[in-house]
């Protein structure tokens, strides 16, 4: 995909999961409350990149470690003030859109990635000029170098130019003056393809990071906190269908190199649950996923292959079946989803996804009960298997 391209893409989706936000909550403001503040803040960081790949370690075409980041962003936020219930569960939050670039001192097999992602700052603790806050993050990113068995063959951090931005961590924001403040923090930030592409061990940092914030208007003065909010307690019916890609992450022997590796296989989800909130900011979910995997017919030939027999599948053996329970964090229109699944039809056979899999990720209602939104499937909690891009409708029971 081109870079134009893909920053058309980009800001589409992170203005559906984000800028929608913002707009139903001035939409939907009173005449009792200001509407909420805006600002701008700018940060640098300086960190440490974990060794978690030997690429990192020193396995790489300069010889030297990657030890340590650069970065610099931009964000431009919210500030809520208090007219609607979810402001007052989550202690009057802030949310906004950012921009981030790194430098890893490699450009050469690593590149200059640079993200466009959503944040939501959560205050846990107010006082007079400060406040203790929970940040989390969550974009996309481009411009990575990716690797190329030809020009790039020591990279195996990143197999493509394109990863997800995942970020979180702590911050104390100090109020200098009316519309200036200092905010300090440390952060843990994540990059990965999700499976998408492999190589795919991703890079993982930790850093502090300094902002400078600028109110572009005046600061909404934080109201009396309310409690006892009441929410929908019937249970509901979503429907989503998702759609990703994956390749598979296998040793082929050499006459098989050409014909499998880095092919690229559909996957695709039909996702059937019941849900029902407990409190104003969780629900719980379960139900049934009806999967398919395009990559389980080359399985089968593979097996063949190394059995010596000549193997074909069929399309059912693409096709599985799970059952799924999950909890959901939910922030007015947006919701923060953690599934666990396990599949109970399908088609044993050798390095087929494992039976117990994980679904991280978010959803955006950007449309009445229409939701769009991406998540990251994993197995064993940290080896992820491929994204979700996904599209659902809700309708109460």
């Amino acid at each position: 995909m081109r870079m134009g391209s893909f920053l058309k893409l980009t800001a589409l989706l992170m203005g559906l999961l984000i800028l929608s936000v913002p707009a139903i909550a001035e939409e939907e403001s009173t005449d009792s409350y200001p509407g909420p503040s805006h600002y701008l803040r700018g940060a640098f960081q300086a960190g440490s990149v974990l060794q978690t790949n030997d690429f990192l370690s020193g396995d790489n075409q300069s010889g030297e470690p990657i030890e340590s980041f650069r970065s610099l962003r931009l964000e431009f936020g919210w500030q809520t003030d208090g007219s609607k219930d979810w402001h007052h569960s989550y202690n009057f939050p802030s949310y906004g859109i950012g921009l981030y670039g790194a430098d890893y001192n490699n450009d050469e097999e690593l590149g200059t990635p640079t993200s466009l992602y959503g944040f939501f700052d959560w205050p846990m603790i107010h006082g007079q000029r400060w406040q203790f806050n929970f940040g989390i993050a969550f974009g996309l990113t481009n411009d990575w170098q990716p690797y190329d068995p030809v020009t790039n063959p020591k990279n195996m951090a990143m197999g493509l130019g394109r990863s997800v931005h995942i970020e979180g961590g702590p911050n104390v924001q100090y109020r200098l003056a009316d519309r200036w403040a200092l905010i300090g923090g440390l952060t843990f930030t994540h990059f990965s393809n999700g499976g998408t592409q492999r190589p795919n061990h991703g890079i993982n940092q930790v850093g502090p990071v300094l902002f400078v914030k600028y109110d572009t208007d005046t600061p909404v003065t934080t109201p009396v906190r309310s409690h006892g909010h009441e929410y929908p307690e019937g249970w509901d019916l979503t429907v989503t269908g998702s759609a990703g890609k994956r390749n598979l992450d296998l040793e082929f022997r050499d006459d098989q190199v050409e014909r499998f590796a880095n092919k690229s296989y559909f996957i695709g989800n039909l996702t059937v649950g019941m849900g029902k909130r407990f409190s104003y900011k969780s629900r719980y979910v379960f139900g049934l996923d009806l999967g398919y995997d395009e990559s389980v017919g080359d399985l089968i030939v593979l097996d063949g292959m190394e059995r010596g027999v000549n193997a074909t599948g069929t399309t059912g053996d693409n096709f599985e079946l799970a059952l799924f329970a999950g909890y959901e964090i939910v922030a007015h229109r947006t919701h923060l989803i953690v599934h666990l699944g396990y599949k109970i039809l399908y088609k044993d056979l050798p390095n087929r996804l494992p039976e117990l899999y994980q679904r991280l990720g978010v959803k955006q209602f950007f449309y009445q009960n229409w939701f769009a939104g991406m998540n990251v499937r994993f197995h064993e909690i940290g080896s992820a298997d491929n994204l979700e891009w996904n599209i659902g409708y809700k309708m109460g029971l």
